[in-house]
């Protein structure tokens, strides 16, 4: 074994590595946007409801209230809520069916009989797929009920432990009605959400990058000679990489019907829509990348980072409500916060795509999705004209 040789090779490969400054950046830029990405996320978790940082202040959680007494006594809990430094409270006509349809992880109905002597009057919905946001809105809310019905002494001592019956809070975890009787599972269909939209980012990223080995080898070149090729390759590729997607998906979701029970079957329709316009979102947008990109380190390194980091906010990663609102106003920038929220819209809460009395559909999310292939894919072949076609 000869070290000078070794050594010589080794410079060469740094020397290539160097030229490549923009997979150079990728490579170190990665772990730092990742890792303040978590930590902007989770820091809000991970304190219990707190912002994450000194100087944003604390992260409310939101609770949806129900008001139905209209009295002094609801009023006072109302105004506590409102002052109160970990909750913040939107006012409905139905705080069950606002939990019931996925806008808010808990509400609160103040029933007809609060305030009155040995009347209960307070009902909490929780959502059991956001158990993080409900614990975290419990705690909040148990010394504040106590401080509005026994003072604030007793409220400052109040734990949310076995508190709940002694103060006239009845507790509901709503778990959405099954078609059919297929049973559900929070925790197992966001799993597979989430693996129907990052994971098959990465696969079509990989295809689509095709085009980076096609053009290094020459075969770009050989392909513009062909009468009326024009973008037809690109088209080529959008199909083989929308055909990988749909095999993908099926082979996916017929495993977590088959192992796991998620209610695919039940939800079969919606499924396979939402999955025809992912995949044609999906493979628009690893074109794009395929087409941006000048060499396959730029394309791995690039796609690598926007990848995750859209799975972070968009909600592939953990709940989007535990995280800070600019957090989530950023998740709802990407097609991924769109797609998982279609996904977990049908496999748990149990939408459709229209609208009905007890649940909205997801006729909206579809449409921003296919709005974002048909941008993603008119950029890509704009690049590939640009880029690709020119001699």
């Amino acid at each position: 074994m000869n070290f000078t040789t070794a050594w010589a090779l080794a410079r060469k490969d740094l020397r290539l590595l160097m030229r490549d400054r923009t997979a150079l950046f990728f490579a170190f830029a990665l772990p730092l946007v990742l890792a303040s990405v978590m930590g902007s996320a989770l820091g809000s978790a991970m304190s219990g409801g707190g912002g994450g940082s000194s100087t944003s202040g604390p992260r409310k959680m939101a609770i949806a209230i129900e008001d139905r007494a209209q009295n002094e006594s609801s009023r006072a809990l109302l105004e506590r809520i409102g002052a109160s430094e970990g909750l913040e409270f939107e006012v409905v006509e139905d705080a069950e069916r606002a939990v019931a349809n996925g806008d808010q992880a808990n509400g609160l109905v103040i029933g007809e009989s609060y305030g009155k002597p040995g009347a209960k009057g307070l009902e909490l919905f929780r959502d059991p797929a956001r158990q993080i946001a409900s614990q975290v809105v419990v705690f909040q809310l148990v010394p504040l009920v106590m401080g509005a019905s026994y003072g604030d002494s007793f409220g400052k001592m109040a734990t949310a432990d076995g508190l709940t019956e002694m103060l006239g809070l009845t507790v509901h975890d709503l778990k959405p009605k099954a078609r059919g009787g297929v049973p559900r599972s929070a925790g197992e269909s966001h799993a597979f959400a989430s693996m129907a939209v990052m994971m098959l980012l990465f696969n079509l990223v990989a295809a689509a990058g095709t085009l980076q080995d096609e053009r290094a080898e020459g075969t770009l070149d050989r392909l513009r000679l062909t009468p009326s090729a024009g973008s037809s390759v690109l088209l080529g590729k959008t199909l083989v990489t929308m055909t990988m997607a749909v095999v993908q998906l099926i082979v996916l979701f017929a495993f977590g019907t088959i192992v796991y029970e998620i209610p695919v079957m039940e939800h079969l329709p919606e499924i396979a829509v939402i999955s025809l316009v992912w995949a044609s979102t999906a493979s628009a947008l690893g074109l794009l990348f395929a087409t941006a990109c000048s060499t396959r380190k730029q394309l791995e390194g690039l796609s690598t980072l926007v990848i995750l980091g859209m799975s972070a906010v968009g909600g592939a990663w953990f709940p989007r409500e535990i995280t800070p609102q600019w957090f989530q106003t950023a998740g709802l920038v990407t097609p991924v916060a769109w797609a998982m929220d279609a996904y977990e819209g049908v496999l748990w809460y149990g939408k459709s795509f229209a609208s009905t009395a007890d649940l909205d559909g997801i006729g909206l999310k579809l449409v921003v999705l296919m709005g974002y292939g048909v941008v993603l894919f008119g950029v890509s072949v704009l690049l590939y004209r640009r880029r690709f076609m020119r001699a």
